[in-house]
């Protein structure tokens, strides 16, 4: 019976002591490790290869009439402020008119204009441009936002292909006049591109804009960006739009 008595005491002794205890002590040498944090997606020191595609439309009196499509790639470089980097762009591009034409044109004085047609005639040309740039991630302020605007200017060429000049020509119109004579003029001459002689040779420009950057991952994201090219010439001015896809390492 004693024996009873006393494993009874011993239980209900270290219940007590299990309930006024408190907390289990943690030992001062182990360490909980904080939640690793979230990935960036836009990040300092970032290095950048981009592929797009292009289209160009002039907006000058006579570039205006001008349109090109191609491609092309860009290097980007983030410096460790990561809000703003430098950028290398090159694309190639055929750039054509809007088509056959039409116009009347008087080829001999006294007789009646004849119809000519030019136009739709192409030349190849390679636009390249350093860029600096400024952009505002937007998952700074909200995450999970993994959109970037971003802007550009900077300093560039244009370089433009033969577009097949030189060729000779010899092409033979009838011509009438006021009293209803007809005669064949025959006019010879060197094929000259339109395209190249409206913009001239090899320029330099500068240009402006402004796109966005949409990040799938840390890594990997879609673009689209917009740039006025200023041209020696007002004339000559064009505006390249841009659609491509973006690397991020």
């Amino acid at each position: 019976m004693k024996k009873l008595i006393a494993l009874a005491v011993v239980a209900i002794a270290s219940q007590a002591i299990a309930t006024f205890a408190g907390e289990p002590v943690v030992s001062s040498k182990q360490v909980i490790a904080p939640p690793p944090p979230p990935p960036e997606f836009f990040r300092a020191n970032e290095f950048d290869i981009g592929a797009f595609g292009t289209y160009a439309t002039g907006v000058g009196n006579v570039a205006g009439e001008l349109h090109g499509w191609g491609g092309g790639i860009d290097l980007t470089y983030w410096f460790p402020w990561k809000y703003a980097g430098v950028r290398f762009q090159g694309a190639g591009l055929d750039i054509s008119g809007n088509g056959a034409s039409s116009h009347e044109v008087t080829l001999v004085q006294g007789f009646a204009p004849v119809t000519v047609k030019g136009g739709g005639n192409s030349v190849a040309a390679g636009v390249l441009t350093g860029d600096f740039l400024l952009r505002l991630p937007l998952d700074d302020f909200w995450p999970g936002v993994h959109l970037a605007p971003y802007f550009f200017a900077g300093l560039g060429g244009i370089i433009l292909g033969s577009g097949g000049e030189g060729h000779s020509v010899s092409e033979t119109f009838i011509v009438t006049d006021a009293a209803g004579e007809s005669r064949d003029v025959t006019f010879t001459g060197r094929r000259v591109n339109s395209l190249r002689n409206n913009i001239g040779e090899d320029r330099v420009l500068a240009h402006f804009g402004g796109g966005l950057e949409y990040r799938f991952t840390p890594h990997i994201g879609l673009f689209g960006e917009a740039g006025y090219d200023l041209v020696n010439g007002a004339n000559n001015d064009f505006i390249q739009t841009n659609f491509g896809i973006r690397y991020a390492f």
